[in-house]
């Protein structure tokens, strides 16, 4: 049995997945700018330090701490863990640090001054491209087909 034909079926699928990691990307990356236009300033009290639990797959990027930030707001305390991991940490326990938070519906973003969006949109980006590139000419190919031009 050959798998191919059952591969080339499921191209389309990837290709869909590809644009919606690119939208993804896209929207992670505008995070900051987004927090710091939208959302509002306070100022939190730095309530613990974490150490770096290191990458998923290993620890390359060595050790780090990050804040846990207390805060306030009109609906009552929240608490943010930051993934901003830095060595040495510019944050000591009880130090007041400004926060900017955007809440809106199940949408929950915090930003310390110092944080920026992180790996996460050029990781995003690079796995859309790379679906995008395999996959977009499957897609073509079954939409001229189906279309009835060859």
């Amino acid at each position: 049995m050959n798998p191919l034909p059952y591969i080339i079926q499921w191209m389309p699928l990837l290709a869909f997945i590809g644009t919606y990691l690119l939208i993804i990307a896209y929207d992670k990356s505008k995070m900051v700018e987004r927090v710091k236009s939208k959302g509002i300033k306070t100022v939190g009290t730095v309530v613990e330090i974490r150490q770096n639990p290191g990458e998923l797959f290993g620890s390359k990027e060595g050790e780090g701490q990050a804040p846990v930030v207390d805060f306030v707001t009109n609906n009552g305390s929240h608490r943010h863990y930051s993934t901003h991991y830095q060595s040495p940490c510019p944050y000591q326990v009880g130090q007041k640090v400004e926060v900017w938070y955007y809440f809106y519906k199940s949408i929950r973003e915090v930003l310390l001054a110092d944080e920026d969006a992180g790996t996460l949109p050029k990781t995003l980006f690079r796995w859309g491209i790379a679906l995008c590139l395999i996959s977009y000419p499957f897609l073509i190919k079954k939409l001229m087909l189906l279309g009835g031009t060859n």
